[in-house]
């Protein structure tokens, strides 16, 4: 399976998909993670389009962005969440990295029990230790190896937790409308 990394160009504090036109402008913060000897950060909230609102997903666009309050890129596949991390220039986190941005969420203050996705951060009860929201519930999110992780608005509440996962492998086009992703990024090794 081959996977593309668009070239990059930072254009003062916002990065840019050379030659597709596309800005993540004033995206969130990231999460700052130690994991180990690695530093490393993570979107605080759930990836969406470039164009997205908090009334709509947005469309056709390939670059993945961290909104507060917008909805978040859903039905996507594991390729399709991996290439959109890496024309953001990051990349998709390690199953261990999600977990440990998650821990210590408390599912039944998150978004369950058949409700439809809503907008990122809207469930400020939803919010892990390390500062990242919508880890549990809202949309699965998709980490590296083809796992989801924390299940989605279709799972119960007492189903949502930093431990769920699916495997559903690399080389498939699962998606569905619970399905979504978060990008990690790379620091420094302490």
């Amino acid at each position: 399976m081959k996977y593309r990394l668009a070239g990059l160009l930072l254009i003062g504090a916002t990065m840019m998909g050379c030659g597709l036109g596309e800005e993540c402008e004033n995206e969130a913060g990231m999460v700052s993670l130690n994991i180990g000897d690695v530093r490393l950060m993570i979107d605080a909230y759930e990836a969406s389009r470039t164009n997205a609102t908090s009334e709509t997903f947005g469309t056709g666009v390939t670059m993945a962005c961290n909104y507060r309050n917008s909805l978040p890129w859903n039905n996507v596949t594991y390729e399709d969440a991996l290439n959109a991390c890496l024309d953001a220039g990051k990349r998709l986190c390690t199953k261990e990295e999600w977990q440990a941005a998650c821990a210590n969420t408390n599912g039944a203050s998150c978004n369950a029990n058949g409700i439809q996705v809503v907008a990122t951060g809207s469930m400020s009860g939803c919010r892990s230790q390390a500062g990242a929201y919508d880890m549990a519930g809202n949309l699965a999110e998709w980490v590296e190896g083809g796992y989801l992780m924390g299940g989605g608005f279709n799972n119960q509440s007492s189903e949502l937790s930093c431990s769920k996962m699916d495997n559903h492998g690399v080389n498939n086009s699962y998606a569905t409308q619970t399905t979504g992703f978060r990008c990690c990024q790379d620091v420094s090794t302490l």
